[in-house]
């Protein structure tokens, strides 16, 4: 296994995934890069009208080079890649970018929605499991980090 990637949206969630992933990573040799996507700006719907709230690429770019500099500053000695989406889904971006890198592995975390919760919010992790090539493991929040030998 030579590249790891793991996913994190810098919540606190996201972050638990990262100490799973270095630990396999460091546990077999493997480099490990941490990818966070940027998604599209979303539109803020009031009554009937939907507006987009308008970001220049200059504040684009602020905000993921604010977004590098906290998970470099977090995660240091590690590869740190900022995504955007593009007009794809988070998932899709997901697995493009575990392309482009030749990943071996795609480690994220999970909420574990179900039913109604899983309807209406969708699972990337789900999305990216169904459509991955290479091995994907999804870590439940609460889990402790494992001891690889």
């Amino acid at each position: 296994m030579a590249r790891i990637l793991v996913t994190t949206d810098a919540s606190p969630l996201g972050q638990q995934g990262v100490a799973h992933a270095r630990a396999l990573a460091t546990a077999l040799g493997a480099e490990l890069t941490v990818l966070s996507v940027q998604t599209d700006p979303a539109p803020i719907v009031t009554g009937e009208f939907g507006y987009i709230v308008p970001l220049s690429e200059e504040e684009l770019r602020t905000q993921q080079a604010a977004l590098r500099d906290e998970l470099t500053a977090a995660f240091p000695d590690t590869d740190v890649r900022i995504e955007r989406t593009a007009n794809r889904s988070v998932w899709q971006t997901i697995l493009s970018t575990a392309r482009s890198l030749n990943a071996s592995m795609i480690v994220m975390t999970t909420h574990g929605r179900t039913g109604l919760g899983k309807m209406l919010l969708g699972s990337v992790a789900q999305a990216v499991v169904e459509h991955s090539t290479i091995p994907v493991l999804l870590v439940r929040g609460e889990q402790p980090v494992a001891h690889w030998s």
